[in-house]
């Protein structure tokens, strides 16, 4: 067979059996080493012969565009790989890697704080010696979302430092405790002028970082925002109408993600749900009654509102307000409601949406049934 369809067979076999595959002869070794094999890699570190993988970096990885790590923390020859493999990978000369993700699959260690991971990440997000070859500032998609320690100011501030052209970055990685201050977002914004998708904790943001995104002198306008308010929103400062108002006269076409969790403040949530914002994408995922905030968004974003998540307690209140948001939010693309509704209402919803069932982009049931549906098992609906 030609090299081209060798190589592309072996682009959907798992990293092992293209090892494997490679033994053959040598005309399959030549197509193991074809630079389009290697341009988007996956590793994983489970086991300790996971190490391996850490070598093929070292070998193959000034091919790599596109890496992904998913590391089990929980042992720790696990994390000393994966640690290896960030230093090899702030080594290569003449790196093309624009798009990083790491993702952690097991549990912490006990009273871990995830220090060597954060110093491996600043080594790789820096150049860490003059004779490396350039370019090595080409990060532009960084996904920090599965990557259970609290990210630091230090370690945003040398991405953002070294790495002008991102447009990517989600930093929502379910950690307790948010570390990201406004300040370090605020240099971010004002130095990655090329950001379009922006994913962070709400006290992470400021009045401050909405001007910045909205100076009419940056190289590209922000696309997308992601905002998600958890306990730490009842110590911060709300982000005002002046400021959200100020952004989306500047980007008409701004789409906003908007979600609480069940440590937010419920009273808190109606102030945050200001009318001004576009909000395509609602999470009301509070565990508790939030019929109001409902009939809010069914108000506010009738315009913008595509898709609405609920997790939350069945009630007639909340019924009515998921019939009123259906009603008034034409755009109306997703619903997922995690908590048992009647049998008419789905009718109706479905009625009023038909294309949503066709799609088959909802969460509505009429029966309490295994997870995810823990609310409704819990209190015994």
């Amino acid at each position: 067979m030609p090299i081209d369809i060798v190589t592309n067979i072996m682009t959907y076999l798992a990293p092992c059996d293209r090892n494997h595959a490679a033994l053959v002869c040598q005309a399959w070794l030549e197509a193991f080493e074809h630079p389009t094999l290697w341009q988007s890699y996956d590793f994983w570190f489970f086991l300790p012969g996971h190490e391996q993988t850490v070598r093929g970096a070292k070998k193959y990885g000034r091919y790599m565009k596109r890496v992904f790590i998913g590391v089990n923390q929980m042992l720790k020859h696990n994390r000393q790989n994966a640690c290896a493999l960030l230093e090899v990978l702030s080594k290569i000369n003449k790196r093309r890697l624009t798009n990083f993700e790491i993702v952690f699959t097991g549990e912490n260690p006990l009273f871990y704080s995830g220090q060597e991971f954060l110093d491996g990440l600043s080594i790789f997000f820096s150049p860490v010696s003059t004779e490396i070859d350039p370019p090595l500032t080409t990060l532009q998609h960084v996904d920090l979302c599965g990557l259970s320690v609290p990210i630091v100011d230090p370690v945003i501030d040398i991405l953002s430092d070294n790495h002008r052209d991102l447009r990517f970055l989600d930093v929502q990685n379910q950690v307790i405790v948010c570390k990201l201050s406004s300040a370090c977002m605020l240099r971010l914004v004002q130095r990655c002028q090329k950001i379009k998708d922006l994913r962070v904790y709400h006290c992470s943001m400021s009045d401050e970082v909405l001007e910045s995104l909205a100076d009419e002198n940056r190289t590209e306008k922000i696309e997308h925002i992601s905002i998600m308010c958890r306990r730490e929103v009842k110590f911060g400062i709300d982000l005002s109408e002046e400021s959200w108002e100020k952004l989306t006269s500047s980007v008409p076409r701004l789409r906003v993600t908007l979600g609480f969790d069940h440590t937010c403040p419920f009273n808190v949530i109606p102030k945050i749900m200001k009318h001004i914002i576009p909000v395509r994408t609602l999470k009301l995922e509070t565990f508790a009654e939030c019929h109001d905030d409902v009939n809010n968004a069914a108000s506010y974003y009738s315009n913008t509102l595509s898709k609405l998540v609920l997790r939350t307690r069945n009630t007639a209140l909340l019924e009515e307000a998921l019939l009123n948001l259906v009603r008034s939010c034409t755009h109306l693309k997703a619903l997922l409601v995690f908590c048992v509704v009647r049998p008419e209402v789905i009718e109706e919803i479905f009625r009023l949406h038909p294309e949503m069932k066709e799609r088959g982009t909802y969460i509505l049931k009429s029966e309490v049934e295994p997870e995810p549906w823990v609310v409704g098992v819990e209190e015994g609906d």
